[in-house]
């Protein structure tokens, strides 16, 4: 049995339809960001996605063992003059671990009509590269950005033996998991875990 509106299984099915690619950044301090590919903002979901400004998806790089399956997002025009755009500002902001949402949406060709939602992919960033361009003849130099992208949580990630917060041990566990409040002073203060017999 199919969840799919049978309006999006019908569009599936005739193959007239149009990808819709957005990209939503929480960075603290601020309100959400939102970048696609068009030529003009794109209102979906309550955020005005930007147009313009996002260049491409990088590939999605994964490996087996305790490796995270990563990917990255790059950005063209960096800086720009609009306060509204976080990527040109982005280094303002704590950054690191911020949530990215990248979704692609099922449209109707030749309008913003959106049909449903493909897929969406949850990541955090990981870090951020800044890329030079050759000069012109006038001596202008290019700017893009590359974002280096993680999957949030323990969960995701696999095993990687890096403490990150209670929070994230909360998310990944259970609600009331207090185990890493003690791994700051596990090495020098004996610490009792589960039964003790004395």
């Amino acid at each position: 049995m199919s969840i799919l509106d049978p309006a999006v299984i019908a569009a599936l099915e005739s193959g007239h339809i149009s990808r819709i690619d957005l990209i939503r950044i929480d960075l603290p301090g601020r309100d959400p960001v939102g970048y696609h590919r068009g030529g003009r903002p794109f209102p979906y979901n309550g955020l005005t996605y930007l147009p313009n400004r996002f260049l491409q998806y990088g590939d999605m790089r994964s490996a087996t063992g305790v490796s995270v399956t990563s990917r990255t997002i790059r950005f063209s025009n960096i800086p720009v003059a609009n306060p509204a755009d976080a990527m040109a500002i982005v280094e303002q902001y704590d950054y690191p671990n911020a949530p990215v949402i990248i979704s692609h949406l099922l449209g109707v060709p030749n309008s913003d009509q959106v049909l449903g939602v493909l897929t969406s992919s949850f990541y955090e960033i990981d870090k951020i590269i800044y890329d030079t361009g050759a000069a012109d003849e006038n001596g202008t130099r290019t700017l893009s950005l590359t974002i280096e992208l993680q999957p949030p949580g323990r969960s995701a990630r696999g095993q990687t033996l890096i403490k990150r917060s209670t929070a994230d041990q909360q998310f990944d566990n259970d609600p009331t998991d207090t185990g890493l409040e003690c791994v700051a002073t596990v090495s020098t203060i004996p610490e009792e875990w589960g039964q003790v017999s004395r």
